[in-house]
């Protein structure tokens, strides 16, 4: 398996950090598909987690307060998001020449979430990009069998040269053959 990796912090920004390397390889001609999370509070301090299709339009939710909870709170996760997102990983990777699959974490791990769809997902062919935090990464590579290096790695923090040399990494590494 062809992959690279973009690790962030918890409350980082893993997610805005994927979209964005998704956006510099689409616009260097390469074709992107995949997901990223993006995480909505209201004016309580509650949070709603969706993900994005990168591939075409489309927005699911995946996870909205529990009833009656506050800020405190843990999320209550939509099986019926989870399900639609995995969809569209199925019909948008065969093609792609890169994979981006943000928000890999405690879910997956235990088996729930995107886990099924991401691990038929990289075994799609294209060249995946994981986006995971920091605390994560270690249980995530075990998880899911990885155990080739990356072809390339960014953590938030090293800055806009070095975000800029992974993209190109990745966009050369998707370009040749596999």
């Amino acid at each position: 398996m062809t992959w690279a990796l973009v690790v962030a912090g918890k409350g980082g920004r893993r997610s805005r950090l994927a979209r964005e390397v998704a956006e510099a390889l689409a616009a260097r001609g390469l074709s992107v598909a995949g997901l990223v999370q993006r995480t909505l509070e209201d004016e309580g301090g509650r949070k709603t987690l969706e993900a994005d299709r990168l591939r075409r339009p489309g927005t699911v939710r995946l996870a909205a307060p529990a009833a009656g909870a506050d800020a405190s709170c843990s999320l209550a996760f939509e099986p019926s998001g989870f399900a639609e997102a995995g969809r569209w990983l199925a019909e948008d990777a065969p093609g792609a020449d890169v994979l981006v699959l943000d928000g890999v974490g405690k879910l997956e791990l235990s088996g729930s979430g995107h886990r099924a769809a991401l691990q038929a997902a990289l075994g799609a062919g294209p060249l995946a990009i994981l986006a995971v935090r920091d605390d994560q990464l270690t249980y995530v590579l075990e998880a899911l069998a990885i155990e080739d290096e990356p072809v390339a790695a960014f953590t938030d923090g090293e800055g806009p040269a070095a975000l800029d040399a992974f993209v190109a990494g990745v966009a050369d590494a998707a370009r040749r053959p596999r």
